[in-house]
């Protein structure tokens, strides 16, 4: 009889022994932000699948873009090189 009754208690009480689930905020934001940057890459994802040709124009737009910074600063120092070229063969003729 006190079997039942212990049985029947230990079923209504949640037992003390059992870790209780406390999260952080903190973690919980993270999470969050796991789950969020997720979505952001599948969608990414998803719209490269479906517009292949608009990553490959964004490729081609980007190494454009590149190219041309690069050429400029190829050019500044050409013309750096030439010019200290010129000031030293100046400064060595009249010396």
């Amino acid at each position: 009889m006190f079997s039942k009754i212990k049985n029947f208690y230990n079923s209504k009480v949640k037992k003390s022994n059992q870790p209780q689930a406390v999260v952080r905020a903190d973690q919980v934001e993270a999470q969050q932000q796991r789950i969020r940057e997720q979505e952001r890459q599948r969608s990414e994802n998803e719209y490269r699948q479906e517009h292949p040709e608009q990553t490959i124009q964004e490729n081609i737009q980007s190494f454009e873009i590149k190219t041309n910074r690069l050429k400029k600063k190829l050019n500044i120092a050409i013309i750096t090189v030439f010019g200290l070229i010129i000031l030293v063969f100046l400064i060595l003729f009249f010396i």
